[in-house]
């Protein structure tokens, strides 16, 4: 179940501590890659490391492949659901455990590149507190990229968070960013949505998005029609303004066709059709119900999951990182 976050502090300003959360779910053909390549790069850079994995409940390898990392390297550490509770649940599960004065956040699936880390530590050294990197373009998915492009601009639109197009979970934030983050205790969580909605200072990195290294991605459809509508509802209010506008449209309309049937009633022979009207308005009417039911229940559903407030994860088991000490070395 859930954890508050973890003491921090292991770091100092010289020598900071880095932590990098990486959620995975049916990864374990890109494990060893993934550990190979961050070490790689964590190595390279002047501070101290440590990595949590965290399996969102898998059906393969990937936690044997985790449990074997762990136990050869004491900085790498790993988190275990008891099932599937999803990408966005793994994120901050992750979280909950950095201890690091900074968080990089990266999927398992090695489509976005370890070795950018470097440039993300670079612009936190700077000063800046969230550093997000945007997908430069979806390449051989022009449809994909479509959609992306309308689904960001109609969350911008409704919800006035400033949420880039072609956001990504490959982000660094600081640690003061991380705690708030923390701070936001609802079920229904859009990570790419709380980010820019906490504030603090941002900093944009392109990045070109890499072919999966092993195995299918895991965001199909309904998946993704599920984590927009997370979006949506979690950040506004508009859908439920919408009912209001559709109901005075309606009204409207229904005034306006009455005085339409009055007027050719009393001004002219003409008759109007009774059996086609009215199977369209009870259509028109029948619709808009609908859909102002159907809105209306996903707002009633989130409440209802909210004040049950059960845990939004169970952990099956779980080793922590350790980080080298300062006085340890960089173990190189």
């Amino acid at each position: 179940m859930n954890v508050a976050a973890q003491p921090v502090g292991l770091g100092r300003p010289d020598r900071p501590l880095l932590s990098v959360v990486v959620p995975c779910f049916n990864e374990e053909g890109c494990i060893d890659e993934m550990v190979r390549r961050l070490r790689a790069v964590l190595d390279g850079i002047d501070c101290l490391w440590e990595i949590v994995f965290v399996d969102d409940g898998s059906r393969d390898g990937t936690l044997a492949a985790l449990q074997r990392h762990a136990l050869s390297d004491e900085r790498i550490g790993y988190v275990s659901f008891s099932r599937n509770f999803g990408h966005q649940m793994a994120l901050l599960a992750g979280m909950q455990r950095a201890r690091g004065d900074a968080v990089v956040s990266l999927d398992g699936d090695l489509q976005h590149p370890p070795e950018l880390i470097p440039t993300l530590v670079d612009h936190w050294r700077s000063g800046k507190d969230v550093i997000y990197t945007v997908r430069l373009a979806n390449q051989g998915h022009a449809a994909k990229e479509a959609v992306s492009q309308v689904f960001y601009w109609l969350l911008r639109k409704l919800t006035g968070v400033d949420v880039p197009t072609g956001a990504a979970d490959f982000r660094l934030l600081d640690r003061k960013t991380v705690d708030a983050l923390l701070a936001c205790d609802e079920r229904f969580v859009f990570v790419r949505g709380l980010v820019p909605w906490l504030g603090f200072q941002h900093q944009a990195v392109p990045y070109e998005a890499q072919a999966r290294f092993a195995g299918d991605t895991k965001y199909l459809f309904a998946r993704m029609l599920r984590f927009a509508l997370d979006g949506i509802f979690s950040f506004s209010i508009v859908p439920l303004r919408l009912i209001s506008f559709l109901g005075a449209v309606t009204i409207t309309l229904g005034v306006a066709y009455g005085f339409y049937s009055i007027g050719v009633r009393l001004f002219s022979d003409a008759a109007v059709s009774g059996w086609t009207s009215l199977v369209v308005l009870v259509l028109v009417f029948s619709g808009t119900q609908l859909l102002s039911l159907g809105i209306l229940s996903e707002y009633v559903g989130r409440i209802y999951e909210e004040v049950k407030h059960r845990p939004r994860y169970i952990v099956a088991q779980s080793r922590p990182a350790k980080p080298l000490t300062n006085t340890e070395g960089d173990g190189k």
